[in-house]
């Protein structure tokens, strides 16, 4: 509840039920919160479903049942909910409003909080913790912006997606920020109220030292040091520091309750033991679908191959390329393998090949099984270690462990054709992958199983070439392009079409990625002959968003999405025939400095990833060589 709304935008409501609309608090996934007043004057904050989704039943009913549990949180320390319904068939939301600034931006303001300020603070949002908790909540999304430091003192904000307990102990999609995310949400396991207590103490860090208790550049950096690394509690108050250290613990039976907290700071008693123990489980970071983590797998690398303190321009090569065992590369994807970045690519020659990131050296045995070139390939993680997903021109999808080099299912069959593009997601706590073919489906695999998840979607009115897996709100969704030149977004658990948009390039879709802008999440699609640009695209309408990008001389065959250092959201392709790869700044709409050259051949794929820390790109074609790129700071200028 910022202090400083933005003014109403054309297609805002000016009044919902008897309140007056002012301006705009904030907007997310799911919803708008305005600014607003009582026929009475009174200051409220208003929220309510967008549009797209009012048309809901099940999204409705969502909102509306969440609307009452948290008029049943006690009004001390959280704002009170007053008034709820629904309006021209959209619900709404109205709560006290709180004027001041949020708790992130008073520590970025004026610095860290000290002494009896800081003890009160951390007091203040554990006792708001336990009433949610009371309720039948929990927050999900707990963090220094949705702190509001109030006249009256601290006030914990945002239900927006807290979630009925009963529903959140049943299946959790990676819903929050992630700097604040607890290990097992990242795990893709299901939230409760300890991973409430791990965010509060993750707040409780930056409100005493100004720092986060991850810290990263990126997103990746951050996530990988939530799932592997000590909390960085440097500055914390020796008072505090042991119970902090207990909240951050990465086993969540291992971290101490609200009360048992409460007590220790308000009777200055030592921190009691943790909850009744639960099953250890092993703490892995689990695949989430679309770009916020599409770098993640590469993160993990701590391989010294910058040089200390020295700077790989922007756009140049980070080593000389090596040729691997394939002769003809089609496609690259990034993971982690025995704590080492590693590359997984798909050859011509119907192989598997993984290398060393950094060096370029082979890592085990070529992974064999196909019978024709392997178009291309997907990483993820599950609980026992990296795999691989591959989809090749024999028609099947197959599923690889990359720790012992062997198959994890039987092939997975179904197409009638060749398998043109894999990605891979999560339906819940299940891991998934989807695949298109040029028999123009799109279908959907249990990976925990190798079943086939809802109905081919068959949409496409020719050959699909490219799909990628992405998220709206808590709902997954595909993406895909085709030959016929259309993007469509279906339903990833049904197969049902949820957006698209006929002709979209005026040729074929190459390739698709998801990745996001600002809060917008959205589908970027290369186009084939005829079309040789890159195009960004609403994930939830299909409508473009800004002009094309325009560069290549020939098909944008490679695409893939990431975020640099900074929070600036990119997009690399490589071009077919132009022999060059791109870095598109998606909030700009223009190029970022030139094209990168070195390839002798043709460009069949990209990927974007970390490589010690610091940003890369990565290429493979038909020479069979992997080549990583600099994404490092300094940056050049979005030109075009």
């Amino acid at each position: 509840m910022t202090s400083d709304p933005r003014p109403l935008a054309e297609g805002d409501p000016r009044r919902i039920s008897g309140y007056l609309l002012t301006g705009v608090l904030g907007a997310g996934g799911q919803g708008v919160v305005y600014l607003g007043r009582t026929p009475q004057g009174r200051p409220v904050a208003v929220k309510t479903l967008h549009a797209r989704l009012a048309g809901d039943a099940e999204a409705r009913e969502r909102f509306l049942r969440e609307a009452a549990i948290a008029a049943r949180v006690a009004a001390f320390c959280t704002a009170r909910v007053l008034d709820a319904g629904v309006e021209d068939g959209r619900p709404y939301l109205v709560s006290e409003y709180v004027a001041g600034p949020s708790l992130e931006g008073l520590v970025a303001r004026d610095g860290p909080r000290a002494g009896g300020g800081l003890d009160r603070l951390a007091i203040t949002t554990l006792t708001a913790l336990q009433a949610i908790h009371r309720a039948g909540v929990v927050h999900r999304d707990l963090k220094p912006s949705n702190v509001i430091m109030g006249p009256e003192g601290p006030v914990v904000i945002d239900f927006g997606i807290a979630r009925v307990l009963e529903q959140s102990t049943t299946g959790s999609g990676l819903v929050g920020t992630p700097a604040y995310l607890s290990p097992e949400l990242l795990n893709g396991d299901p939230a409760g109220t300890a991973s409430d207590v791990f965010a509060w103490a993750a707040t409780m860090v930056y409100a005493a030292t100004g720092h986060r208790a991850f810290p990263g550049a990126v997103t990746a950096v951050v996530l990988n040091a939530i799932m592997t690394r000590d909390p960085d509690l440097t500055g914390v108050p020796g008072h505090l520091r042991a119970l902090l250290a207990a909240c951050l613990a990465k086993d969540p039976a291992s971290r101490p309750a609200v009360a048992g907290l409460l007590t220790a700071l308000t009777q200055e008693r030592s921190l009691p033991g943790p909850r009744a123990a639960l099953p250890r489980r092993r703490l892995v970071r689990a695949l989430a679908a679309g770009a916020v983590v599409a770098a993640v797998p590469a993160a993990y690398g701590l391989v010294s191959l910058f040089s200390p303190g020295a700077t790989v321009p922007f756009g140049s090569l980070v080593r000389e390329p090596v040729a691997g065992r394939q002769k003809w590369i089609l496609s690259v994807a990034l993971s982690l393998l025995n704590n080492r970045p590693v590359v997984v690519s798909g050859g011509y020659d119907g192989t598997l090949a993984v290398a060393d990131l950094a060096t370029g050296a082979p890592v085990g045995a070529a992974l064999l099984g196909h019978r024709g070139p392997v178009w291309s390939v997907a990483t993820g993680r599950l609980p026992g270690g990296p795999f691989a997903v591959s989809g090749g021109s024999d028609g099947t999808v197959r599923v690889w462990d990359l720790t012992t080099g062997t198959p994890l299912l039987r092939p997975l069959t179904g197409h009638r054709a060749s398998v043109e593009s894999v990605a891979v997601g999560r339906l819940g706590a299940r891991p998934v992958a989807a695949s298109g073919s040029s028999d123009g489906t799109v279908r959907v695999w249990d990976l925990t199983n190798g079943a086939p998840v809802g109905a081919p979607a068959e949409d496409h009115a020719s050959w699909v070439l490219a799909v990628a897996v992405g998220r709206l709100g808590d709902r997954p969704v595909v993406a895909s392009g085709g030959h016929d030149g259309a993007v469509l977004v279906s339903d990833l658990a049904t197969g049902a079409r949820m957006a698209g948009r006929a002709r979209a390039h005026r040729g074929p879709v190459e390739s698709m990625t998801v990745g996001q802008v600002g809060d917008r999440p959205v589908a970027i699609s290369g186009g084939g002959d005829g079309d040789h640009t890159v195009r960004v695209w609403d994930l939830a309408t299909a409508a473009p968003v800004g002009a094309p990008l325009a560069g290549h001389r020939s098909w944008a065959l490679g695409l893939a999405a990431g975020e640099l250092p900074g929070g600036r959201a990119v997009a690399v392709s490589g071009g077919y025939r132009d022999e060059t790869v791109r870095v598109w700044d998606l909030a700009a709409g223009k190029q970022l400095g030139g094209p990168f050259l070195g390839h002798r051949g043709l460009i069949e794929s990209v990927a974007v990833g970390l490589l010690d820390d610091r940003p890369v790109a990565v290429s493979g074609g038909d020479d069979g060589k992997v080549r990583v790129w600099s994404l490092e700071a300094p940056y050049p200028p979005a030109t075009g």
